[in-house]
């Protein structure tokens, strides 16, 4: 049966298959397995995905690789070591008040934060620009 954490990573796992370019059997193929029992058991939450298949699942999932890699590491580690990985590794990268912005919008899409295009940026400039 899937623990809490495996079900969080499946879960997050069917909403993106279902947006994902790749059919679970290209899926499979990509991950380099054999058969698809291994991605249909990630979907289920009965297995948990290996570390190195994270990057590639993230791309033909389309989805946040950083995001994807957060929770499957929770799912194989307890959640005080992934806190302190993701310290270690994002210690200097953004100041307090960045990474709150960014916590922010990781949130607020779902973790599928849009690419930054010119149009985006002028819609949040007049959004800014507006009395309170």
């Amino acid at each position: 049966m899937s623990s809490g954490r495996n079900s969080e990573v499946a879960s997050f796992i069917q909403e993106h298959i279902e947006e994902s370019a790749y059919t679970v059997e290209e899926i499979t193929l990509l991950l380099g397995f054999q058969s698809t029992e291994m991605v249909e058991g990630f979907c289920r939450g009965e297995r948990k995905v290996p570390l190195d298949k994270v990057n590639a699942l993230a791309e033909a999932l389309g989805c946040d690789r950083r995001r994807l890699f957060l929770l499957v590491l929770s799912s194989w580690f307890d959640t005080d070591f992934v806190r302190m990985l993701e310290e270690v590794f994002a210690n200097g990268s953004a100041s307090s008040v960045e990474q709150g912005w960014i916590d922010f919008l990781r949130d607020f899409y779902s973790g599928n934060i849009p690419e930054l295009t010119p149009q985006l940026q002028r819609r949040l400039r007049l959004l800014v620009s507006l009395p309170s």
